[in-house]
């Protein structure tokens, strides 16, 4: 079961079924990296990228899944890895939430996939966060069908708290979801509830738990002997998990942790464990070839970020697989998953996962009560203090012009959370400073968030598309430790063709606005043979013949198709013109363009 040489990749996982295309897809992180999030719409195109640096592929795939994913992070562990203009076409799927208690840590992804009026299910549990690490993690992957008549009481029960945590993930947003995108999960909870899972061949039932959310309790983890997986670990967890086990413990954790330990933590019964670091050389294979571009690349697993806990009971072995580390808060205080499988000793119990991790694990002989490190303590409190102000509802306001003004400021204290009014009276004394500007642009902002748009100072002659929700916050302690984090602001007076102005600036030649139309015809059914490194072969074929196939015919199977591709064509087309970029059209195209355009509105139907 817990085999290291199989390897699974994110995007693999959430791919389609063949046959299949994505109907909705709800995600959840702890920490959340928007240059990795890009790679995400990609599991679910139908195509693949021309090249690994195929911005405009990423930029189509991702305009496509828009309306139909969800991720919901921790707000104030939302980070931005390599700058791309696209992140703008995350702003409706990405929703920062926060918690009264404890973190929202869950891993897990709620797909649902359709073919015709065929639906197939997909849920995914992890222990990764959805960043470019490449720790050892876990990952659980459940394929499902929608129960017939006779099963739906039974699967109602063992979805419930799944189906549970979908129905209330909008209301822990910081900022609302819109209504359409509410009712869409209420209703994907709602047949959630009605979905038969396949079980592993070697897992006789299994069961979900959802932690922090309302009527959820720490499952029954007493059993003969135990083996702990986790990168974090604390006396009480470990005390909490033990207290039902009466025979050996076996705990894979980071060696800083175990050293942490008290000395009575580590008695004759528990045995510790550490990764060999010789053994976490092992090459690792690519996530995706297509997001190799907004995937931090690199070769190598190293470092523990898996989490389990497997008991050996009487009737059988429980694992119990997911996002909760061995601390106490995980399991009674955050909000989080793990699904628990139960098998055969032999195959999956506690020596049968130990021979599984092999030279993985080496024996770590440790006497514990190590002093925490003050630095890394001071890290934490700013940590928290930034995961705390992240929780503050901001606003930006457009003002427009020739070139556009921002206004930004956030919601006074009195209207937010306890934990939020806190943070910004930490930002008001001399333990934490708090400074901003735009993620677009670091160049513009402002040292202070005022608490009324009267208040807030305006950022002058900001660029169409450099507009954006994402605010970056930079906080420092009085030692002079920083921390980044990015919140999603209320945007107010948005501009209608903000995001064209950034696929607009992609496009550099004619070539690129070849490849964007490319996609777009994709979209409404049509068709366009790839062209060279030029925009020749946009009006014939790609080959050397130019028979003049290439356009005409993808426009006229597009004509009066009742999709959006040709309307969202005009949509660039027409910003293109307007804002005087018609040398990226290439020659005879606006000619043959306007014929298209006037016979796409007779068959339609529409008014010119």
């Amino acid at each position: 079961m817990l085999e290291p040489q199989s390897r699974a990749a994110l995007t693999e996982q959430l791919r389609p079924p063949s046959g299949f295309e994505l109907s909705h897809a709800v995600g959840t992180s702890f920490t959340l990296d928007l240059a990795t999030a890009l790679a995400i719409p990609l599991s679910f195109a139908s195509h693949r990228l021309a090249t690994a640096d195929d911005a405009l592929g990423v930029l189509d795939a991702i305009r496509r899944a828009a309306d139909r994913i969800d991720v919901f992070g921790q707000a104030g562990e939302i980070s931005m890895g390599a700058r791309s203009d696209l992140v703008a076409f995350l702003e409706p799927m990405v929703h920062p939430v926060t918690v009264r208690r404890g973190l929202f840590h869950p891993k897990v992804w709620f797909l649902e996939y359709r073919s015709g009026d065929e639906l197939a299910y997909r849920f995914l549990c992890a222990s990764r966060n959805l960043t470019g690490d490449r720790s050892w993690d876990l990952v659980v992957r459940l394929d499902g069908r929608p129960a017939a008549d006779g099963e739906r009481r039974e699967s109602a029960a063992t979805n419930k708290p799944l189906s549970g945590l979908l129905r209330v993930l909008p209301t822990m947003a910081v900022l609302s979801l819109p209504a359409d995108r509410q009712k869409r999960i209420e209703a994907l909870a709602d047949r959630w509830r009605s979905v038969v899972w396949e079980h592993p061949d070697s897992i006789k039932r299994m069961q979900f738990h959802a932690f922090g959310v309302q009527g959820s309790e720490v499952p029954d983890l007493r059993g003969q002997r135990a083996l702990i997986i986790s990168p974090f670990v604390t006396d009480d967890g470990l005390r909490m998990i033990r207290s039902g086990v009466r025979a050996e413990t076996h705990l894979l954790s980071r060696t800083e942790g175990l050293d942490r330990l008290s000395p009575g933590s580590l008695d004759a019964r528990l045995s510790t464990y550490a990764l060999d670091d010789a053994a976490t050389q092992a090459d690792l294979d690519a996530d995706a070839g297509a997001a190799s571009a907004y995937v931090a690349p690199t070769e190598r697993l190293a470092g523990l970020h898996a989490k389990a806990v497997i008991v050996d009971r009487m009737d059988g072995a429980h694992l119990f697989l997911g996002s909760a580390n061995a601390t106490l808060p995980a399991w009674q205080q955050n909000v989080e998953v793990m699904v628990e499988l139960v098998g055969s000793v032999a195959k999956v119990g506690v020596q049968a996962s130990l021979v599984a991790l092999g030279d993985l694990k080496q024996t770590y002989e440790t006497t514990g009560g190590q002093a925490p490190d003050e630095n890394e303590e001071a890290n934490r409190r700013l940590e928290r203090f930034m995961r705390s102000f992240a929780s503050l509802r901001l606003n930006v306001r457009v003002v427009s012009g020739e070139r556009h003004d921002l206004r930004v400021w956030c919601d006074a204290p009195e209207h937010s959370t306890k934990r939020a009014t806190k943070a910004a009276r930490a930002a008001a004394s001399d333990e934490f400073s708090l400074r901003w500007h735009l993620l677009t642009r670091p160049d513009l902002g402002d040292t202070a968030l005022a608490q009324s748009e009267a208040e807030s100072t305006v950022i002058s002659g900001v660029p169409l598309a450099d507009i954006t929700p994402f605010i970056v916050l930079v906080g420092r302690d009085a030692s002079g430790r920083e921390r980044r984090t990015i919140v999603l602001a209320r945007l107010l007076d948005d501009v209608a063709t903000r995001r064209d102005a950034v696929i607009a600036r992609q496009l550099i030649d004619r070539a690129s606005f070849v490849r964007l139309l490319t996609l777009l015809l994709e979209l409404s059914g049509g068709w366009i043979a790839e062209s060279g490194s030029g925009a020749a072969g946009f009006f014939g074929s790609a080959d050397a013949s130019g028979d003049g196939a290439g356009l005409f015919e993808a426009l006229v199977r597009a004509v009066g198709d009742g999709h959006r591709g040709l309307a969202d064509a005009r949509r660039i087309v027409d910003f293109l013109r307007s804002h005087d970029e018609q040398a990226i059209l290439p020659d005879g195209f606006e000619e043959l363009w306007e014929q298209v355009w006037q016979a796409h509105l007779e068959l339609a139907g529409a008014d010119a």
